[in-house]
């Protein structure tokens, strides 16, 4: 059997076998090269030119561009620039850029590459994991913005327990999540977890994705110790409150509700820019330390995990990478804590440098030097002290001319207290009378 295909359909599965990320690349990086063009002849038609012409135009192009400001763009945006020229012509005008008759144009963008470096705008801005702090702010009992019994905080905690457990992309397929995208099971010993129950494409699992590889096998499982707070709880409440004739899984909370309704959430859906901010909408909400992305979730998680020893082949299988090299990425990040503790280690290796003469000379008097066991002995041997004779009723210490009686019959006196000092400081020595 053989469906009827028109060539609408085919049209559209080729326009739709892109990532949305990358359609925005491809479309950003078609309007700045015609802009170029423009600027530079007149006209921004470029399909029509030579290999030739083509190398040439590259070659000025990719020394020139700027940002709005004037200033250099960053080396993964160049890149990002040149990746989105290299498809479109690739799929629109059957031309490779990274063909030997590009030569010219290649060793030119190296050489911009490298002098990009040189100047500093080789860095990658990662998105930072949510400091220890800000998650307890968010988890604290008293703070309103994960508060399961309104609307809005159903939904933000909800939201953020599924992007954090299931290692969830930033803002990719948000928008297209439904009431079926997420299962709810029990395993072998009868624990409740939550699951991804529909499988999608994403940036790392296209057409060319490996029969064996999936968006991510992680799983939230229930923590009843938590009670309402509890992730698998949440989300339960969350579908039973979620609008019936709608089949979105994110949708617009209502402004004015009744804890007993049934429904919490308007027959209309969040969109896509209002999912795309929501962490940072978060942050704002809760005064956390920083203004944190949606992808600062996933960067939490997969710290978190690397830190308590998971191995990455295993955080692979949850967050959906496709090698170790980039769960590295992650794990060579320095955490606020470690950075704190390297400057305070530092700090201390100066310490005594930036004192003044004054408080370095008390430190010294105030100081007891370690004692060895050479040096008790040499201290109880010291000529200075009278030997103690067992059978005395009394001694004197010749050094600070005190007296102490000793009785050696009553059992409730306390002994003699002999008090010598070292380096300016009093060490004590109990000595017992002998019987």
């Amino acid at each position: 059997m053989f469906a009827n295909v028109e060539e609408s359909h085919i049209a559209k599965l080729l326009d739709e076998k892109d990532s949305v990320s990358t359609k925005r690349t491809i479309n950003r990086s078609v309007s700045l090269f015609r802009t170029f063009l423009i600027e530079k002849r007149g006209s921004g038609d470029f399909e029509g030119l030579s290999k030739q012409e083509l190398n040439e135009n590259l070659r000025l192009f990719y020394v020139s561009i700027r940002t709005k400001s004037g200033t250099n763009l960053k080396v993964s945006s160049l890149n990002s620039i040149k990746y989105g020229l290299s498809k479109y012509l690739k799929d629109n005008c059957k031309i490779d850029i990274h063909g030997s008759e590009f030569h010219e144009s290649k060793v030119v963008f190296k050489a911009a590459v490298m002098d990009m470096k040189k100047k500093g705008f080789g860095s990658v801005d990662h998105k930072p994991a949510i400091s220890t702090e800000d998650l307890n702010k968010l988890f604290n009992s008293e703070t309103i913005v994960f508060n399961v019994n309104t609307p809005c905080g159903l939904q933000s905690k909800v939201w953020f327990d599924l992007m954090f457990y299931l290692c969830r992309r930033g803002r990719e397929n948000l928008r297209k999540m439904t009431k079926e995208t997420f299962g709810i099971e029990t395993d072998a010993i009868g624990r409740e977890y939550v699951f991804q129950a529909i499988d999608e494409a994403d940036k790392n699992h296209g057409s060319n994705a490996a029969p064996n590889e999936t968006i991510g096998e992680g799983r939230m499982y229930a923590q009843p110790q938590l009670g309402s707070m509890c992730p698998v709880n949440s989300f339960k409440k969350y579908l039973s409150k979620l609008h019936k004739k709608l089949d979105a899984l994110w949708q617009r909370p209502l402004e004015a509700f009744s804890e007993e309704s049934t429904t919490w959430f308007c027959r209309s859906p969040l969109g896509k820019n209002t999912l795309a901010s929501l962490m940072s909408e978060i942050s704002k909400k809760a005064k956390l330390s920083r203004i944190y992305t949606n992808h600062s979730i996933r960067a939490t998680a997969i710290t978190a995990m690397d830190e308590a020893g998971i191995e990455a082949r295993h955080i692979m299988r949850a967050s959906g990478h496709k090698n170790e090299s980039s769960i590295r990425s992650y794990a060579c990040r320095l955490n606020e804590p470690k950075k704190r503790q390297m400057s305070d280690c530092l700090s201390s290796a100066l310490g005594t440098v930036n004192k003044n003469p004054t408080e370095s000379h008390i430190d010294q008097e105030n100081s007891i030097s370690s004692l060895t066991q050479e040096d008790l002995d040499a201290i109880f041997n010291d000529t200075t002290f009278d030997e103690i004779s067992s059978s005395s009723s009394s001694f004197v210490v010749q050094q600070q001319q005190a007296v102490n009686v000793l009785k050696a019959q009553s059992s409730n006196m306390m002994p003699p207290l002999v008090c010598p000092r070292i380096n300016n400081s009093t060490v004590n020595f109990n000595f017992y009378a002998q019987k």
